[in-house]
């Protein structure tokens, strides 16, 4: 038979040998938490990621069609400034119309005066050339053409 001693001296042994085997089995479980952990980290990143990813993708296309947006108001800015800037002279004729068809309208009626007064002198050269011609067929006129010897 064995030494009790030697059979005391076992079960501290075995409870040693069993609190190093929890012990080890802990750390292997505390080991494995933290791989859980990492992995479930790990995980929750990636998601987080494809997240991010997706809402930068959305942003982009946004930012897009934003700066298209923008080029498009930026055109109309540069012909609305080119109306603004042509429209002092557009002001300044609208402000000389009124004096300008007052003035058209003054000259069509001195043309009209002078048309009528054209009229009027045409009408005076016709009398005046039918008396002409009245005299010049008449006997004393051709007699005093031959006698001074001139033309008619």
């Amino acid at each position: 038979m064995q030494n009790p001693a030697h059979a005391l001296a076992y079960v501290p042994a075995v409870a040693r040998d069993t609190d190093l085997q929890d012990s080890f089995f802990q750390a292997l479980q505390q080991e494995d938490e933290k791989v859980v952990e990492i992995l479930e980290k790990q995980d929750l990143t990636q998601q987080n990621m494809a997240s991010v990813l997706e809402s930068l993708d959305f942003a982009n296309d946004r930012l897009a069609t934003a700066m298209h947006r923008i080029g498009y108001l930026e055109g109309k800015l540069e012909y609305l400034e080119e109306q603004a800037m042509i429209l002092p002279m557009v002001q300044s004729i609208a402000h000389k119309v009124p004096f300008l068809e007052q003035e058209a309208l003054d000259l069509r009626t001195l043309l009209i005066e002078r048309e009528l007064h054209l009229a009027e002198s045409q009408a005076e050269l016709k009398v005046a050339e039918t008396s002409l011609e009245m005299l010049r067929s008449s006997y004393w006129c051709q007699f005093w053409a031959w006698l001074t010897d001139t033309r008619i």
